[in-house]
């Protein structure tokens, strides 16, 4: 078999007269042969006791919620933030929830849908991902392409405008903000539901800036640049084998897309016959936070904070209302929050690579 190693007599008889040797004694070799070797053993229990009494002394992650908000079931948690301060009977726009809907029909919530296709479009798109149960695809009230004006499309005005994973999605952040202010009743808010790029396949990227953001609605596109497309496609990873995880979660990153993938993805793009789903925009909590109060501030928004709940799982809240009070702390704060964030990082471990296949490098031309 291509890339199996053959025992000569001699690797035989040493692994004969090893695997003869006490447990403990086995341990103990291969400890004194990583230590002469320099080569990482696997973690003892006083090596676990010392990284958990490390991690007290640091304290929480910044941006990340304490262990005991993760103990309160995800959709509860998810329900309470996104609705924070209105009635369970507010009325209600969910914008793409698809098949994981936060606030759905079918639970009382007085929601109304919007999504880029009808139920029975979306029970199709989904139909071959096993993880998905077409069930639960709520009946979409309105069905917008992506870059339509949301208010052309909708006439109500809502309490609650609900968009979980979807503000990363889009071409411009200020267009859809202002957008959404537009559907919100005198004391609405909008409640955003975001990825911790810290916790997901954006891990590498950098996080988006307040000149591109700006930039990107004074030239509003429909679809995503090339690149874009490229640049997420290029650093997406799994952490693991999984594309989202929380805090603490351990494994080892690898690339989500070869370069086959990346070429194939920016070729789409190229064209500019379709809309490419990519994230386009990347964020970690107070890094989002002091961006959208900045915004805010120079008067591109209409939408002041009016509650925030840090990182849970994978993905945090922020929920943003024209009467909002604002950001609870001076700016200076959320720069250095901010920065702590991006210094909070893990240090990366990557899968090892086949040394049987063809670099990355050697694949481009």
């Amino acid at each position: 078999m291509a890339g199996s190693h053959h025992l000569d007599p001699e690797e035989m008889r040493t692994v004969a007269v090893r695997d003869l040797l006490p447990a403990a004694t086995r341990r103990r070799l291969g400890r004194i042969k990583r230590a002469v070797l320099d080569q990482p053993g696997p973690p003892t229990s006083a090596d676990r006791t010392g990284k958990k009494a490390e991690r007290r002394r640091r304290g929480p992650l910044p941006g990340v919620a304490p262990d005991s908000a993760a103990a309160l079931p995800r959709l509860e948690l998810r329900r309470n933030a996104v609705l924070s301060g209105q009635d369970a009977d507010c009325l209600i726009l969910e914008i793409g929830p698809a098949h994981n809907a936060i606030l759905p029909k079918r639970d009382g919530y007085r929601t109304k849908t919007l999504d880029h296709l009808d139920r029975d479009g979306l029970v199709v798109k989904y139909r071959a991902d096993k993880g998905v149960d077409g069930d639960l695809i709520e009946p979409v009230d309105y069905v917008v392409s992506p870059g339509t004006s949301l208010a052309e499309m909708v006439s109500e005005q809502f309490d609650v405008v609900v968009a979980s994973h979807v503000l990363e999605h889009t071409t411009s952040v200020i267009d859809f903000l202002n957008d959404c202010a537009k559907l919100l009743k005198p004391d609405g808010h909008v409640a955003l539901v975001i990825p911790d790029y810290r916790f997901c396949f954006d891990r590498f990227r950098e996080r988006s800036s307040l000149g591109r953001v700006i930039d990107a609605s004074e030239s509003r596109r429909d679809v995503h640049s090339v690149g874009t497309v490229t640049e997420f496609a290029m650093e997406a990873v799994t952490h693991g084998g999984v594309i989202a995880w929380a805090p603490g979660h351990r494994g080892r990153y690898s690339r989500l897309h070869d370069t086959e993938d990346v070429r194939r993805l920016v070729e789409r793009a190229r064209a500019q016959a379709e809309y490419v789903d990519v994230h386009n925009w990347v964020f970690s909590p107070n890094h989002l936070r002091l961006l959208l109060h900045d915004l805010a501030t120079l008067g591109y928004i209409d939408l002041w904070e009016k509650s925030f709940h840090p990182t849970v799982q994978h993905e945090f809240f922020i929920n943003l209302s024209p009467s909002g009070s604002g950001v609870d702390v001076p700016r200076h704060r959320l720069v250095q929050r901010a920065d702590a964030e991006l210094r909070s990082l893990d240090s990366s471990r990557w899968r090892p690579v086949d040394p049987d296949a063809r670099s990355d490098e050697s694949q481009v031309r």
